[in-house]
């Protein structure tokens, strides 16, 4: 059978677009973790602050069942014998190590405050 250019860039636009929502999901948990980032302290507009606080858990969460399912869709393309599934399932593997280091990132400060006597999510100092 032909390979289809069609399948082939469409799996490496869905990789392009998870790799691409997931780094906008790090960001958004390198600036939740960042205690300047709540106290007017570095300069952030509130509206940024704002966004980042209604939008990071629905982000989050839409970021992980889009993994699943692009690790799904990977994975019968892949047994379907086309190259497109390998592409899409090493893309869908790499998000992964980047979906567990952003949750390593929340659990750590969460953590990090219960030890210490705080509540989560504190970030005074």
């Amino acid at each position: 059978m032909k390979p289809s250019p069609v399948r082939f860039f469409g799996a490496l636009a869905l990789a392009a677009a998870l790799t691409i929502f997931g780094l906008a999901v790090l960001a958004g948990a390198l600036l939740r973790e960042t205690p300047s980032f709540w106290r007017n302290a570095g300069g952030y507009p509130v509206a940024l602050r704002d966004l980042v606080f209604a939008s990071f858990y629905p982000s989050f969460t839409i970021y992980f069942f889009s993994l699943i399912f692009g690790s799904v869709v990977g994975w019968q393309l892949l047994r379907a014998r086309h190259r497109s599934g390998g592409i899409l399932l090493l893309a869908c593997a790499l998000n992964w190590l980047l979906f567990f280091a952003i949750t390593a990132l929340v659990l750590w400060n969460n953590v990090e405050n219960i030890m210490n006597g705080r509540p989560l999510h504190y970030h005074a100092p």
